[in-house]
């Protein structure tokens, strides 16, 4: 529970009158065998996600947070599986009451029943708490913020903006489509929430569920166009509605109340996520799961093997996406669509992650004897140049293509100008990766009619 707030602290607010905001934290856990699962666990394991919901309540009973309480499908084997693990104080069980229907093979397909956790257990909550929902593969690390919580509790809503995140990984213009489809209009200025936070009182929930089952209706039509599946598309549409009829909804990635740690990504510095109040691992369930096992939660045990995971995919990042592209080939003429030349791997694998999301055949070379050799062989459509080459060796790469010119794009390291004539785009270093993104995808497609 968070420490009083001084008196007079809190605005008059509907709904909010006492000088104290607390927590009622909830998890969903929905085991069914034949539904599809996560794809950030490798191992189908449905009891995973019970082991990862004892890890967080015992880090939230550690930081001096009130009891996780599981709402789950399956109570009986649930309680059967916690008994086995005989935690000191186990998380609360309810049973789910379920009405959304659904392919069973849709992918996070457990994660769109938050809905009905959500209109289940929202009018639980009293005036002066707000429901905190959250996945499983969370660990707290310190409790929240109380003037956090304070600013959330006057609109009644805060939630995790990734925005940033989703428009680099797919291309700002597809994620926003997709949200605008889904919410069956044009938003004023899209967002896009991640699903493993939510903190939200009762009253913003009676209003936002309404909105969500009519964006949840469209999603269910049209998931399979969409570049994304599970709750935080419709989730996100509603609340992009609910934001353009005024109602304000506050950031709490923005106050590092929680952040979301892929091992191996450094768009943040590691120091920014260990000073997150909770930490979300979405590659690190089995990490969790096993965590479970131990009769105390360590934070620092736990903080050990995430610092050591990150420090060897930082090594591998980059060449997964080299070697997942010299796997790729179209089968027909050998070819790839672009090629990528940086001696800078991190450069390299920005690029590629976003291009072969895309369905592009990505090939990654660091040198440009590589290049040469690559271009020579593969036919590619488009060449992106990150590193500095002379016109002469500019003029070499067309001369070691067969067939059509390729569309040759220059992706500088820095801010200079256009450095060879040669080019057919030109990006200076500080663009937006995005728009780089989506130019190299027009050029490939025109390269390919």
């Amino acid at each position: 529970m968070c420490a009083p707030l001084p008196s007079g602290s809190l605005p008059e607010v509907s709904g909010v009158s006492r000088s104290e905001i607390g927590i009622v934290p909830y998890a969903l856990v929905f085991l069914d065998s034949d539904g599809g699962g996560s794809p950030n666990l490798r191992r189908h394991d449905p009891w995973s996600y019970v082991a990862q919901a004892v890890t967080l309540n015992r880090s939230m009973l550690a930081a001096g947070l009130p009891r996780l309480t599981i709402v789950t499908n399956a109570v009986d084997a649930v309680d059967a599986y916690l008994s086995r693990l005989d935690p000191c104080v186990p998380p609360a069980v309810i049973a789910l009451r379920s009405s959304l229907k659904l392919p069973k093979g849709t992918k996070f397909y457990a994660a769109h029943f938050k809905l009905d956790l959500l209109e289940q257990v929202a009018p639980t909550v009293p005036e002066d708490r707000l429901l905190l929902l959250l996945d499983t593969d969370i660990i707290v690390q310190h409790a929240l913020d109380s003037e956090v919580l304070r600013r959330c509790a006057i609109p009644g809503v805060g939630a995790f903006d990734i925005s940033d995140q989703e428009f680099f990984a797919y291309g700002a213009a597809r994620v926003i489509a997709d949200l605008e489809s889904v919410a069956g209009r044009p938003l004023r200025n899209p967002r896009w929430y991640g699903g493993e936070f939510l903190l939200a009182s009762h009253r913003f929930v009676d209003r936002l569920l309404p909105v969500a089952r009519e964006c949840f209706e469209r999603y269910r039509a049209l998931s399979r166009e969409l570049h994304h599946q599970g709750d935080e598309a419709f989730v996100s549409a509603a609340m992009n509605i609910l934001a353009d009829e005024g109602h304000e909804i506050i950031d709490v990635g923005a106050y590092r109340a929680v952040g979301r740690h892929w091992s191996g990504n450094t768009h943040r510095d590691l120091r920014w996520f260990r000073n997150c109040a909770l930490l979300h691992l979405p590659d690190c369930k089995g990490l969790l799961a096993r965590e479970a096992h131990h009769r105390t939660f360590s934070g620092a045990r736990v903080w050990r093997q995430i610092v050591f995971r990150h420090e060897v995919k930082r090594l591998v990042w980059a060449l997964k996406f080299r070697m997942a592209s010299r796997r790729q080939r179209v089968v027909a003429a050998d070819l790839v669509d672009v090629l990528l030349l940086d001696i800078d791997a991190m450069r390299l694998s920005r690029l590629a992650r976003p291009l072969t999301t895309l369905g592009l055949v990505v090939m990654c070379v660091d040198s440009p004897g590589c290049a040469y050799e690559e271009a020579h062989r593969l036919r590619p459509g488009v060449i992106v140049i990150g590193s500095p080459l002379s016109s002469a060796e500019v003029a070499g790469l067309f001369a070691h293509t067969q067939g059509r010119r390729p569309v040759i794009i220059r992706y500088a390291s820095n801010d200079d100008v256009a450095d060879c004539e040669l080019w057919d785009r030109f990006f200076r270093g500080s663009t937006d990766i995005s728009v780089v993104v989506d130019a190299v995808a027009e050029a490939s497609g025109h390269a390919r009619i």
